[in-house]
């Protein structure tokens, strides 16, 4: 019986003392900021209503000038 409350007695300190090295560490510094991000994609929708935009833009530009029209023989 003694020789199990040794080793019980050595156990417990052993892991005692390990727990006491094994402690959770200080919380880490706060990290430097990252890079910046890279800017988002465009989008689908966002291309159609460019395209769509240029090409009334492109006609309101057509249209505006008066087109010269050779007269009628």
């Amino acid at each position: 019986m003694k020789m199990i409350n040794k080793i019980l007695t050595v156990f417990f300190v052993l892991f005692g003392s390990l727990n006491l090295f094994a402690a959770p560490a200080a919380p880490a510094a706060p990290a430097a900021p990252g890079p910046p991000q890279p800017p988002a994609s465009i989008d689908g929708n966002a291309l159609l209503i460019l395209v769509l935009a240029a090409i009334l833009l492109g006609i309101y530009v057509i249209y505006k000038h008066k087109l010269k029209t050779k007269a009628s023989v």
